[in-house]
């Protein structure tokens, strides 16, 4: 895990079936699990479940809600510590992370990996996998 370079997870999959997801009020993307070879399904359950319940707490909770913590994904023959962010704007699950890594190095890794525009990576800390959910779009009106 730690000597994982940001091209070691630009496999990206877009994930459309689970009994939780919501497909109506997310975009979800994982990356490949560099345990499995394909994308980790217990961080996909963590990830979707996660979507349903901050969307379904978005009318009672303020535009800054933010969560987050850690667990053990058991999703194979092995068990993954993994740590999660959720907030209204952004959910990631991070698997196969370290006790000690903080959630600061994870997000610039996952911001290296998805977008373009972010500043390249240069840390030590890598998951052997993640995930993230963005909220849709509201559809536009048409004029």
């Amino acid at each position: 895990m730690k000597n994982m370079s940001p091209g070691g997870c630009a496999d990206m999959a877009s994930v459309s079936s689970h009994p939780l997801a919501s497909e109506a009020t997310h975009n979800f993307t994982l990356s490949i699990c560099m345990h499995l070879g394909r994308p980790c399904p217990a961080a996909n359950r963590m990830l979707r479940t996660l979507a349903n319940a901050v969307a379904s707490a978005k009318e009672t909770t303020e535009e800054g809600f933010e969560i987050t913590g850690e667990s053990s994904l058991e999703g194979c023959d092995r068990s993954c510590h993994a740590k999660f962010q959720a907030s209204h704007d952004r959910i990631r699950v991070f698997c196969g992370t370290d006790t000690d890594d903080e959630l600061t190095a994870l997000n610039r890794f996952a911001d290296a990996m998805l977008s373009p525009q972010a500043a390249p990576y240069h840390g030590t800390v890598a998951p052997q996998s993640f995930g993230e959910a963005r909220p849709l779009s509201p559809p536009s009106e048409l004029i």
